[in-house]
């Protein structure tokens, strides 16, 4: 496999949503070379990110529990 580009790392973490400051800190550790930082780092990122999606699917839950309601509403009304 081609190694990524310095370029295509910041594209890769930009893309991914990642703060300059998180993709600086990236970098640092790309330049000293240690693969164990990265990975901690993207590990973390990736918890964080995902706990961001878990949030907003209580929000849809929540969007969608009330919509339940009133078609259950409209349903017995129509009856």
């Amino acid at each position: 496999m081609a190694k990524l580009t310095r370029d295509e790392i910041i594209q890769i973490l930009e893309d991914a949503g990642c703060t300059t400051a998180f993709i600086d800190e990236y970098l640092e550790t790309l330049d000293e070379g240690t693969t164990k930082e990265q990975l901690r780092l993207l590990i973390g990122q990736r918890c964080r990110q995902l706990e961001c999606v878990h949030t907003e699917q209580k929000k849809l839950d929540c969007i969608d529990y009330l919509r339940y309601h009133l078609q259950k509403e409209q349903e017995q009304k129509k009856k």
